[in-house]
């Protein structure tokens, strides 16, 4: 089939017809500072990796390190659609599949009150991770661990990009075996509940670990919970019903009602 960059070209015609890819690339402008640069690399997959890219926030300009036009793309999912969006100030984050940083960086930026704890089993990702959020070392904290529905031992399908590892997925590209800790999603719940009383956003992205990860929340727990983004298969009949469900593009977006 043809392909336009990495995307085929039934994939690039369906994306011209969507609404909210033209609002991002309205947002590129307020994002990037080379914005028409940029949106020719993301429609048509160029660049050379890795890259450092300068880009504006509410907090200032900052810098991050991409490695590949996956990151890039995700990049722009997070900063220019918004896929995470915060919709207050003052956030405790819970971040599960945190891969490079991006979705971190992207909350850490929004104002300088934000606390993020990233869960990523990839020792490669991990360690860029690392990279990417050491100017916010006193609101993030990183732990080298999966998260699914319990805790368990196990290891995770590595892919050449390192954006679609996967404890269960098979990948077309896959790199390799990593041996990996699963963590229990309750356990990382409770852990920051006791510490911060509540958690207004839960971001769950672990390929295809996302509905036995949702379906596993404790029902106490969801009581301490103000928003869930998920990614991929739809996680709905695990969710609570005061919470009211808005999709934007592969990621879906449960918010209390009461807030």
């Amino acid at each position: 089939m043809l392909h336009v960059g990495k995307r085929n070209i039934l994939t690039f015609f369906a994306r011209l017809l969507n609404i909210d890819n033209y609002l991002s690339i309205l947002a590129f402008f307020k994002v990037h500072q080379d914005p028409f640069r940029s949106i020719f690399r993301e429609v048509f997959s160029l660049g050379s990796y890795p890259k450092v890219i300068h880009f504006k926030t509410p907090i200032g300009k900052k810098k991050v390190t991409i490695y590949s036009i996956n990151d890039f793309s995700t990049f722009n999912l997070i900063f220019c659609r918004q896929d995470y969006l915060l919709l207050q100030k003052d956030k405790i984050i819970l971040d599960v599949g945190s891969n490079i940083g991006l979705s971190a960086f992207y909350w850490l930026t929004r104002n300088n009150k934000n606390i993020v704890y990233c869960y990523e089993p990839s020792s490669l990702n991990f360690m860029r991770l690392k990279q990417n959020l050491k100017q916010f070392k006193s609101r993030f904290f990183s732990y080298k661990e999966a998260v699914s529905n319990k805790n368990y031992s196990s290891f995770l399908n590595v892919e050449n990009s390192g954006v679609y590892n996967s404890l269960s997925l098979k990948i077309i590209k896959k790199n390799g075996k990593e041996a990996c800790k699963v963590r229990n999603i309750n356990y990382c719940i409770q852990k920051i509940v006791s510490k911060h009383k509540s958690i207004d956003m839960i971001k769950i992205d672990n390929e295809g670990e996302e509905v036995r990860t949702v379906s596993k929340i404790n029902k106490k727990y969801w009581n301490y919970i103000n928003c869930l983004n998920v990614d991929g298969k739809s996680v709905s009949k695990y969710v609570p019903k005061n919470f009211k469900c808005s999709k934007k593009g592969s990621a879906q977006r449960y918010l209390k009602k009461s807030i």
